[in-house]
């Protein structure tokens, strides 16, 4: 009998979340409007690093039908690992997306943690341009943005575009971020952050702020509101 030279085994676990892994699930159930599951489990072979994944299952959702799947899968992924404890973030390698859409058709993605963990951070290039639109902060907008990239007094502009929505829709009552994805041009590459706004009168606008993918760059760099 020839020796079996190489093992490879995988386990699949479903116990309880913890507080943290919850407030994620809870939170992307709520984005979405879905019902959420999930499962732990590891993989191994022989000579290689042991993958830890966490997997999200995601169904029962119309949202989910109108949204490109996989910009929205790289953002449930991030708000399930940016809600993880410190050690869950360091403990886990790859997290698992599944979808199952109203055709039943499924879907999978997988993001290494490594990736989150870059991706992270940038999320509050988004959430500065967000709360500075909605609650009409925009110096905090300016002095956040990369000046190399948007040379433009941003504040007085984003001001006076802002008023006319105002105008036309009511103020800004929320804004959700729905999915993110990666750009790539001939010199860098960015990540797009899209979200969108509710106004008072119930219109809804998407748009999306740009920021570099560079470790250390987490200024904005681009945005684009789409009316």
């Amino acid at each position: 009998m020839k020796l079996i030279k190489l093992l490879l085994f995988a386990i699949l676990m479903v116990g309880c979340a913890s507080e943290t892994q919850q407030k994620g699930l809870d939170e992307v159930a709520q984005i979405y409007d879905a019902k959420v599951s999930y499962s732990k489990g590891f993989s191994s072979s022989l000579g290689k690093k042991t993958v830890k994944r966490f997997n999200i299952k995601l169904s029962d959702s119309k949202l989910l039908d109108s949204l490109p799947i996989g910009e929205t899968s790289a953002n449930i992924a991030l708000t399930v690992f940016k809600n993880f404890d410190d050690d869950e973030k360091s403990s886990y390698t790859e997290i698992y997306t599944e979808f199952i859409n109203s055709k039943q058709d499924t879907l999978r993605y997988t993001f290494p943690v490594s990736l989150m963990k870059t991706l992270l951070p940038k999320t509050k290039g988004f959430t500065v341009f967000s709360e500075g639109i909605k609650n009409g902060t925009f110096q905090d907008i300016e002095n956040f943005k990369n000046k190399n990239d948007l040379s433009q007094n941003l504040a007085k502009f984003l001001s006076d575009y802002t008023s006319k929505l105002n105008k036309s829709y009511g103020r800004i009552t929320t804004y959700k971020l729905f999915g993110l994805d990666e750009v790539k041009g001939n010199k860098r590459t960015l990540v797009r952050y899209i979200g969108y706004f509710t106004f008072i009168s119930g219109k809804k606008i998407t748009y999306s702020v740009a920021v570099d993918m560079a470790v250390g760059k987490d200024e904005i760099v681009g945005f684009r509101i789409f009316e």
